[in-house]
C-alpha cells in the first residue's frame, strides 16, 4: 500500500500539507483546553453543556485517529508508541475511553472483571 502522501501529511511537519495538519491539531488542542476550562464553571446552561460535550467527543475522535495514523505510518511502530510524543498522545486520549466504561474498581479486585469470550461471559477476579 502506497501511503507516501499520508506520511507527508501526518509525519512531515516540513511540508506545506504537514504544517497545515499540525496547525489543525494545535487548534483542536487549544479548543479542547478552552472547552474543558469552560466546563468547570458553575451554572452552565444545558445547551452549552451539550456543545462542550460535543467538542470533547469530536476532538478526542480526531486525536485518536491522529494517534492511530502515527502508529500505522511510523517506520518503527514500537519506537513511536514508547516515544515521548507517543506516550503523550496516548495519555491525552486514554482518560476519555477509560471514563466511558471501564470500572476501575476491577483493578483493585473489588469488582470482578466481566470478559466476553466465545463461550459467553466470564467473570475474572483481578
Amino acid at each position: 500500500m502506497n501511503n507516501h502522501w499520508l506520511k507527508d501529511i501526518v509525519l512531515n511537519s516540513e511540508s506545506k500539507r504537514g504544517r497545515l495538519f499540525d496547525l489543525c491539531i494545535q487548534f483542536l488542542i487549544v479548543l479542547s483546553l478552552v472547552a474543558f476550562s469552560i466546563e468547570t464553571l458553575p451554572n452552565l446552561s444545558d445547551s452549552l453543556k451539550r456543545v462542550l460535550q460535543f467538542i470533547e467527543v469530536f476532538t478526542v475522535i480526531i486525536f485518536t485517529v491522529e494517534y492511530l495514523l502515527r502508529v500505522f505510518l511510523a517506520d518503527r511502530k514500537r519506537s513511536y508508541v514508547f516515544s515521548f510524543f507517543g506516550i503523550i498522545d496516548l495519555v491525552s486520549i486514554l482518560p476519555f475511553y477509560i471514563a466511558m466504561g471501564v470500572d476501575l474498581r476491577t483493578i483493585r479486585g473489588d469488582v470482578p472483571l466481566i470478559v466476553k469470550t466465545a463461550s459467553g461471559l466470564t467473570s475474572i477476579n483481578v
